[in-house]
This record gives C-alpha cells, sequence and structure tokens, in this order.
C-alpha cells in the first residue's frame, strides 16, 4: 500500500477539544493519539461522520492559549476491546488561524527535532 501522507504523523498525546459544526453546541474532550502539520487522529465515544466539519481547540504544552484548528473527518472507524467500543477519526486541517500557525509549527518542529535527537 503506497502512502499519502504529505508529512510523518509524530505520537504526542496532546489535549483536544471539539464541537461538530452545524450540530448542537456541545463540547467534547478527546486526546490526539498522533498529529502532523496537516492532520490528526484521535479516538472517542461516539462516531463522527465522513466529512464532517469539527472546530478544534488544540492544548499545546507551554502555550497560553489552545490552537485553534477547522478539519474535516477524513475516515471514521470502530474499534472494540474488552467489550467497550471506541472511534478512531483521522482528520484534514483545513484552517489554522494565521495568528495561531508560528506556535503550531514551532511546536511540531521543536517535537520532530527532539524525537531525531533521540534516535541518534
Amino acid at each position: 500500500m503506497q502512502e499519502r501522507r504529505k508529512y510523518a504523523r509524530l505520537t504526542v498525546p496532546l489535549e483536544v477539544n471539539y464541537s461538530i459544526e452545524g450540530k448542537d453546541n456541545a463540547q467534547y474532550k478527546t486526546v490526539a493519539k498522533n498529529i502532523s502539520p496537516n492532520g490528526a487522529m484521535f479516538s472517542m465515544e461516539g462516531e463522527l461522520p465522513k466529512g464532517a466539519i469539527l472546530d478544534l481547540e488544540i492544548k499545546i504544552p507551554d502555550s497560553p492559549k489552545p490552537i485553534p484548528v477547522k478539519a474535516r473527518v477524513v475516515w471514521s472507524k470502530e474499534e472494540s476491546r474488552e467489550g467497550k467500543k471506541t472511534y478512531h477519526a483521522g482528520l484534514e486541517f483545513i484552517e489554522i488561524p494565521e495568528e495561531s500557525k508560528n506556535t503550531f509549527f514551532q511546536y511540531l518542529c521543536n517535537l520532530m527535532y527532539d524525537q531525531l535527537k533521540r534516535i541518534k
């Protein structure tokens, strides 16, 4: 199978709050399992429909406020473990405000650099 991602995913647990655009104003909390400059994967208790637009707030360590991101659900699948259902969703970032991009991308660059240092 050919890899279609533009960027490597970094395995890092980041807290994420999200809401589903066009649904009730409910806020949900989860933890990103991995992240890249253009997407993320996280787990949740309910399934997200493919194509749904999410408003995310990604909490970056040492950043005073979360990074707001608009994302599209690219895939969603169910997983059962020990009788409990969980769902995983792959997201594509479609909008990051200009004033937040430097903080977000600097964090990812530093994380990538730190991970490369540990390999050597």
